[in-house]
């Protein structure tokens, strides 16, 4: 706050004050609430709106304050309402996401590619094989769903054979298709990105079925920024089918503290695989008798618990 100007307060010797001292105490205290009333400016710099302001940060507020709506700190909850179907008893699936519920500071980014391929058995009639002959931006990955003139719609890739890693070269396609050269787009909605460094709490579930007739085993762990993030894994039973149509269920779940120190570049991933590929993460419609919501293949949340960092 501003200074209070002249104010005599009585001379600190030793002892007790004497009546004329207090006295004196008196009326510098009514000098000083007089200013108070009547003559004090605040410093711009110090008061109210300058505080908050300094609460706010940038948006959507790293310190947790928001003027418009108050404490509110970076959050989300995003889901998948469509089947997620394992590439192969050999290869991760990574979790894709298309239904954000509430993002707020954290949201969920594509890895995108545009290219040059043609999709055939490798010998000129329907098949499997995708042959990347230029690669125009981006990385290509596994995982990303296909899209461009005379591709099947839900084409995704499954690998890659030979060429350079996320680029010129052969890769496996999980349709089998005759695609002339042709502009392709992939893209994998799979990246949860951050607005501010901190740490945050993630919590991730997803409902698993198994179509077989034995038990399976299902692994759900995290990546940081495409790498395993240490010890994240976590092995679920998936149990055998109570008959022909109706499925076996396990809902699988981790959860765990995230440090974000680099926003620009830092993002979280999760991953799953299966050794059957009987097994696989299922939404379901809502139902009735009674009412009952849809259910959805994963859902993740994520909450800043501090912005500091370890």
């Amino acid at each position: 706050m501003s200074k209070i100007q002249n104010v005599r307060l009585p001379d600190t010797a030793a002892g007790q004050y004497s009546p004329e001292q207090f006295n004196q105490l008196i009326r510098s205290l009514e000098q000083i609430v007089f200013q108070l009333n009547s003559s004090f400016t605040a410093i711009p710099d110090q008061n109210v709106a300058a505080s908050m302001l300094w609460m706010k940060g940038n948006a959507p507020g790293v310190r947790g304050f928001q003027l418009d709506y108050g404490v509110q700190l970076p959050h989300a909850m995003i889901m998948n309402q469509s089947d997620l179907i394992s590439l192969g008893t050999t290869l991760e699936n990574i979790i894709t996401y298309d239904t954000p519920i509430f993002e707020r500071g954290i949201r969920v980014e594509s890895h995108e590619a545009e290219f040059t391929a043609e999709i055939d058995d490798g010998a000129g009639s329907a098949g499997t094989v995708m042959d990347v002959t230029a690669v125009a931006s981006g990385t290509l990955l596994s995982g990303m769903t296909l899209t461009g003139t005379g591709i099947t719609a839900g084409t995704r890739i499954v690998s890659q054979t030979s060429g350079t890693t996320g680029g010129v070269g052969l890769y496996v396609v999980d349709t089998s298709q005759l695609t002339a050269s042709t502009t392709v787009n992939g893209s994998r909605a799979s990246k949860l990105v951050f607005d501010h460094t901190g740490q945050y709490f993630v919590s991730f579930r997803c409902q698993g079925v198994n179509e077989d007739n034995t038990v399976h085993e299902m692994e759900l762990w995290a990546k940081d920024s495409g790498v395993n993030y240490p010890f994240s894994n976590t092995r679920y039973d998936v149990p055998v089918r109570k008959n022909a149509t109706t499925w076996g269920h396990v809902v699988a779940d981790i959860s765990g503290i995230f440090t974000v120190t680099d926003p620009a570049n830092s993002y979280l991933e999760m991953a799953w695989w299966s050794d059957s590929l009987l097994v696989y993460l299922e939404s379901a419609a809502a139902n009735t008798s009674p009412t009952r919501p849809a259910i959805a293949s994963v859902i993740l949340t994520v909450s800043m618990l501090s912005a500091e960092t370890p």
